[in-house]
């Protein structure tokens, strides 16, 4: 059981899962009035916003909308993704699929809250 005073993670990013991702860079730098600060050269992420959690992640997805999947999720920084996943399991979540690695140096856990609800537990690599 994890000590209620010491945070498992900490708010890294909020997500959002987009089929065009240019429209919603547009849409999302105009609407909040922040700029577009990074995509990646796979043209697959984009942040609108400095990188902190009150930014905005796109992340391109081969899919349109449906309504059995989460379009929008937090992403959450922790030190050791692998203690943090067995803390979030204790708590009643789950683990979805296999850890994954982006080249940009972060490795990421999609998880679900006990409401099947999903997020994101990040480790920075290096």
């Amino acid at each position: 059981m994890t000590d209620p005073g010491v945070p498992i993670a900490r708010l890294r990013n909020f997500v959002l899962d987009v089929d065009d991702l240019d429209q919603a860079k547009r849409f999302w730098s105009a609407l909040t009035g922040l700029p577009v600060v990074f995509t990646t050269a796979d043209g697959r992420y984009a942040r609108v916003g400095p990188d902190r959690p009150d930014s905005i992640l796109l992340q391109r997805v081969p899919e349109a909308k449906d309504e059995r999947k989460n379009r929008a999720h937090l992403d959450l920084t922790v030190t050791d993704l692998a203690a943090a996943a067995a803390q979030v399991v204790a708590l009643g979540g789950a683990v979805v699929g296999d850890p994954l690695e982006l080249e940009a140096g972060v490795r990421w856990q999609v998880m679900t809250d006990p409401g099947g609800n999903e997020f994101c537990l990040v480790q920075e690599l290096g």
